[in-house]
């Protein structure tokens, strides 16, 4: 907080490394859930919704601070990595069509990753 104000840039920062972490956590959590020969059990899709509402609240903000005139330092790579963190439940879905069981945990872990090393790529670019 900046004089009672929050600071959007701050809070930016945090939620995306957060959101590294979650999805990192959630991808290993994944990668062991599929070695012990386990499906996908609800609270895990609990824990992967809840990630991917993190990406949402990030690019909230992200927006936020572009209409108020906000730039990163390379606007539409920065903006590119952003819209694809939003991707992570469209992009489950979209790898996990007609699968069921095991292969199904292993692509959540594998998108799960996948999404830890986008959001390290748009913190990389901002």
């Amino acid at each position: 907080m900046n004089g009672g104000r929050v600071d959007l840039k701050f809070l930016h920062g945090r939620i995306a490394t957060a959101l590294v972490l979650f999805a990192f956590i959630a991808g290993v959590y994944g990668l062991i859930e599929y070695f012990r020969k386990h499906e996908i059990s609800p609270s895990y899709w609990g824990v992967i919704v809840v990630g991917n509402l993190t990406a949402v609240g990030q690019g909230i903000i992200g927006l936020i601070m572009a209409l108020g005139g906000a730039s990163p330092a390379r606007d539409w790579v920065h903006i590119l990595y952003g819209v694809v963190a939003l991707m992570w439940v469209p992009l489950i879905h979209f790898f996990n069509r007609n699968r069921t069981g095991r292969s199904e945990t292993l692509i959540v872990a594998l998108v799960s990753l996948f999404e830890a090393g986008i959001a390290l790529r748009a913190i990389a670019t901002a």
